[in-house]
């Protein structure tokens, strides 16, 4: 049986040249990288494009701890029936322009492609990694401790109604009393700290801000306690305050993330990594083992960490189209879950915060329609699923015309390639 490389260099598929590959670097480079990174004031670098970023974002395990997620099996079948018009299909960016997928190859930097339809691969492009290189999903990784805790809930071993507090006693006399689960899920606590919708959107790189101080926890262990100030992730929850009502405004927040996810590892007695290979990783014919970046400490980091290659993230997103029974064998997200998914009766906050203002002049024909759960960046009203994540990663599911388009990048995230994502699904499904 010819491997999937080999189809891809018969069917035409783009790979990406040698010089261009970020890999190809030589080994003093890599020391060099190495090196930069292990210095405490540049960790906070890691989290924006950059020369030194560029080749840690594939090579992500050279810098943290990881966890396995086992793949087991027979790898699934995606064969090959390619779409020649799909590189000139168009898109509309913010500046009102039209963008054909070629022209954004061209010229922006993303770094890998893949569409796939009722379970073929119509379209498939590298630019600057191969097939087999893993690259980090960062905040698409969310999506998968979500599903997990949906899981739960699905088995009522989890009531997403019940307080935060219930669930992680260590937070009982704090604001935590008053948030429901169900709020952390929808990035809907109305707790300050945010991520985003701060009056100063500096979260990310001032050690005074809340989120700041949660990512130099030991629990966390992104950024570098520069204030020495030797909290733990209780500490910095606990004092958090609140700013509104639950489910008023979507307000990013990778925080919410991480309640979730100790959460669902609390209540099933199990890591986030074996539960995901457990349910999923494990069924749907991966390619590869992918792995989560682990804390310090010994935490699944499940708000950022995932890292696979890209071809089993495209699988990953079919688990929630009809091609899962390919893959799969059978469906494993049960239609319970899905309705969850698709409960759109907070529609009215989405747009109130940064995130949901970005993804609106996106997806500027679903105005008005839009809206989160479960930790999706956004769910229109056609049913399409989009989850994004630092330096433009993300994946847009289709499951009504049964599609997939995935895909890695190392920017700033402003490329719009979640419109260019939807205008494929739209053209190829007219």
């Amino acid at each position: 049986m010819k491997s999937l490389n080999q189809q891809s260099q018969e069917n035409n598929i783009i790979e990406a040249n040698d010089e261009n590959l970020k890999s190809n670097i030589p080994l003093n480079k890599t020391q060099e990288v190495s090196q930069f990174f292990n210095e405490p004031e540049n960790k906070v670098k890691m989290q924006f494009p950059n020369e030194m970023s560029s080749y840690a974002w594939i090579e992500q395990s050279k810098y943290y701890p990881t966890a396995q997620v086992p793949r087991s099996g027979q790898v699934s079948e995606l064969p090959y029936n390619v779409n020649a018009n799909i590189g000139e299909i168009q898109y509309k960016n913010k500046d009102d322009n039209m963008v054909s997928v070629n022209q954004h190859f061209d010229t922006k930097p993303i770094d890998a492609m893949v569409v796939v339809k009722n379970g073929e691969i119509v379209y498939e492009r590298y630019k600057t990694m191969k097939p087999d290189e893993k690259h980090l999903w960062y905040s698409v990784s969310k999506v998968t401790g979500a599903l997990m805790l949906a899981f739960l809930e699905y088995e009522q071993k989890v009531d997403v109604n019940n307080y935060v507090s219930f669930y992680l006693p260590e937070l009982k006399d704090s604001v935590w009393d008053t948030v429901k689960v169900e709020e952390a899920l929808d990035m809907a606590t109305g707790l300050n700290g945010t991520e985003h919708d701060e009056e100063i959107q500096n979260s990310r790189t001032d050690p005074d801000q809340i989120w700041y101080r949660w990512a130099a926890t030991s629990a966390v262990g992104i950024l570098p306690d520069v204030k020495e100030r030797n909290e733990t992730w209780v500490d910095v929850l606990r004092s958090m305050e609140r700013k509104t009502p639950g489910h008023q405004k979507f307000e990013y927040n990778s925080i919410n993330t991480f309640v979730v996810n100790r959460i669902a590892e609390r209540v099933a007695d199990k890591p986030l990594n074996e539960m995901f290979a457990d349910r999923i990783w494990s069924k749907a014919g991966m390619e590869h083992d992918a792995f989560y970046m682990m804390s310090p400490s010994g935490n699944t980091l499940g708000f950022l960490g995932v890292n696979s290659s890209l071809r089993d993230l495209a699988r990953w997103g079919m688990v929630f189209t009809p091609s899962c029974e390919k893959i799969a064998g059978e469906a494993l997200v049960p239609k319970e879950i899905m309705d969850k998914f698709y409960d759109n009766r907070f529609v009215e906050m989405y747009d109130k915060g940064w995130i949901g203002k970005q993804n609106t002049v996106s997806f500027y024909d679903e105005a008005g329609k839009i809206y989160n759960r479960y930790q999706w960046d956004a769910i229109m009203s056609d049913g399409d699923l989009y989850k994004k994540g630092v330096g433009g990663q993300g994946v847009y599911i289709s499951p009504e015309n049964d599609t997939v388009v995935a895909w890695f990048c190392t920017s700033d995230g402003e490329n719009q390639e979640e419109a260019m994502a939807r205008a494929i699904v739209k053209a190829i499904n007219a």
